[in-house]
């Protein structure tokens, strides 16, 4: 009987779990957030890669975060539109630590930052 139940598992696995996620918006700058490691931190941030300003990671802690993905999510082609920039950081250790994004054109380099952004994560187990 046993044998029977390990190869109906084997047929037919058990679809893994999708890590928690914490949805972090524009609106959310320079709040702290609560998160388990292992949970995926996902930033949802307005941009307008048109003009040339893309939002791009300044700083984070790579011995709690890694930085997993990233899109951009832009509805037009033409000068002015709107879109969004999405990056998940997967939280890989204990700890409080700060995520800093910048908002800049990075052909010319940091005099060009116009906006920063930033969050606290506090993992615990």
């Amino acid at each position: 009987m046993g044998f029977v139940a390990a190869s109906v598992a084997a047929d037919h696995p058990v679809p893994a779990q999708r890590a928690p996620t914490v949805m972090i918006t524009d609106n959310d700058n320079g709040r702290s957030f609560p998160a388990r490691v292992g949970d995926v931190v996902e930033f949802h941030l307005s941009e307008n890669a048109t003009t040339g300003y893309r939002w791009a990671p300044e700083d984070y802690d790579e011995k709690r975060l890694k930085l997993v993905g990233t899109e951009a999510g832009n509805p037009g082609a033409a000068i002015g539109s709107g879109g969004e920039a999405i990056f998940r950081f997967q939280i890989v250790g204990l700890g409080s630590s700060t995520v800093s994004l910048r908002y800049w054109r990075h052909w010319e380099g940091p005099s060009s930052i116009i906006r920063r952004f930033s969050v606290t994560i506090d993992a615990d187990q």
